[in-house]
C-alpha cells in the first residue's frame, strides 16, 4: 500500500514537468496554439458571462482576450487540467482500490462467519446426538436398576 502511494506522489510530481511542457509547447507550435487560443476565448467567455450574471451587470459585448494573453490563458487552463486530471485519476484509482481491499475482506469475513455457522449446526446436531444417547442410557440404567432389584428381592425371599 505504501508502494502505491510513493508512486501516486511520484506521479503528481512528474505531472507538474508535463504541465509546464504543455506551457512551452503552446508557444511554438500553430495548431496548439490555436487551439489554447480557443479554449483561453471560450474559457474566458464563460467566466464574463457568469460574472455579469452573478454580479447584476448588464449583458454587454465580451472583447476577445489579445493572442498572447490567449496562448498564455490557455496554455495555463489546458496545464491546470492535466495537473487536476492526474490528481483526480490518483484519487480515484485509490477509491477503487480501497473499494476492492474493503470488498475482499467483506468476503473473507462472510466467509469466516459461515464456515462458523456451519461449524456451530454440526456442534448442535453432535449435542443433540448426545443427548439423545444419554437419555438412551439413562433409561437402560433405570431398567437395569429395576431388574437388579427385583432380582435381589427374589434372592432375598429365596434365601433364608
Amino acid at each position: 500500500m505504501s508502494t502505491l502511494k510513493l508512486g501516486a506522489l511520484l506521479v503528481r510530481t512528474l505531472a507538474k514537468p508535463v504541465a509546464n511542457s504543455i506551457k512551452t509547447q503552446a508557444k511554438q507550435h500553430a495548431t496548439f496554439r490555436d487551439f489554447c487560443i480557443n479554449v483561453a476565448q471560450i474559457s474566458h467567455r464563460m467566466e464574463m458571462n457568469m460574472k455579469m450574471k452573478f454580479l447584476g451587470y448588464r449583458k454587454e459585448v465580451i472583447r476577445p482576450l489579445n493572442d498572447t494573453k490567449a496562448i498564455e490563458a490557455g496554455a495555463n487552463f489546458l496545464s491546470e487540467s492535466f495537473i487536476f486530471g492526474v490528481a483526480a485519476s490518483i484519487i480515484l484509482a485509490e477509491n477503487w482500490r480501497s473499494r476492492v481491499s474493503a470488498r475482499d475482506r467483506r468476503n473473507l469475513v462472510d466467509d469466516s462467519l459461515e464456515k462458523l455457522e456451519t461449524e456451530t449446526n454440526n456442534l448442535r446436531e453432535s449435542i443433540q446426538t448426545m443427548q439423545s444417547g444419554q437419555a438412551s442410557l439413562q433409561s437402560r440404567l433405570e431398567e437395569a436398576t429395576q431388574e437388579n432389584e427385583q432380582l435381589r428381592k427374589m434372592l432375598d425371599e429365596v434365601s433364608p
